[in-house]
């Protein structure tokens, strides 16, 4: 009696991987969040005092492109739905998995809306790509400006939990069931 021949295990279907246009503001939204994270938390304990001013308008820039892009990149996902989750994740995970994308779309527009409308109510004009003047949303004031950038914070708060669970998922994909399904998203996949 021969043998068996041990057989090669098959590659896991990873289905369909998100298209390159996904993938590029995925990692544009990424790389402009970081420089984000950088102006707002790490710039003012670095930085003098007197540069409050440039932290601020860097900050206001920053959030407008972030704004912008989030807008566009709704705007493809509307036109170019996610590709499935793949067929072993449980059903809590795949519904976390999903929340969690679209929880992104909603605070990552809200909250630089909400950082807009409070430069606004401190006499400020973000300015698009630091570039182009933003309309007035709101005329000066003082009490609403911190209303609403108090409402900017717990938006900020949230970001970095969905930024959590986000990196928790990947990291669960990428070292305990280690199928690949990282891969979907990184550059250069076909």
């Amino acid at each position: 009696m021969a043998a068996k021949e041990p057989t090669k295990a098959q590659p896991m279907d990873l289905g369909q991987p998100y298209d390159a246009v996904s993938r590029t503001f995925h990692w544009l939204v990424v790389a402009l969040v970081l420089v984000q994270i950088t102006i707002a938390l790490i710039l003012p304990s670095i930085l003098p005092k007197s540069a409050e001013d440039s932290i601020a308008v860097w900050h206001l820039a920053n959030g407008s492109t972030i704004l912008l892009t989030m807008l566009l990149r709704f705007a493809w996902r509307l036109v170019h739905p996610m590709p499935p989750a793949p067929t072993d994740l449980p059903t809590g995970l795949r519904i976390l998995a999903r929340a969690t994308h679209w929880a992104f779309y909603l605070v990552l527009i809200l909250l630089p809306l909400m950082g807009w409308l409070a430069a606004n109510a401190y006499g400020s004009t973000p300015r698009l790509l630091g570039l182009i003047p933003l309309p007035k949303l709101l005329n000066p004031d003082q009490a609403a400006g911190e209303t609403i950038g108090g409402i900017h914070k717990v938006f900020a708060m949230l970001l970095f939990a969905l930024i959590a669970v986000h990196v928790s998922g990947a990291l669960y994909h990428a070292l305990i069931k280690r199928d690949g399904v990282i891969r979907r998203m990184l550059p250069g996949r076909a």
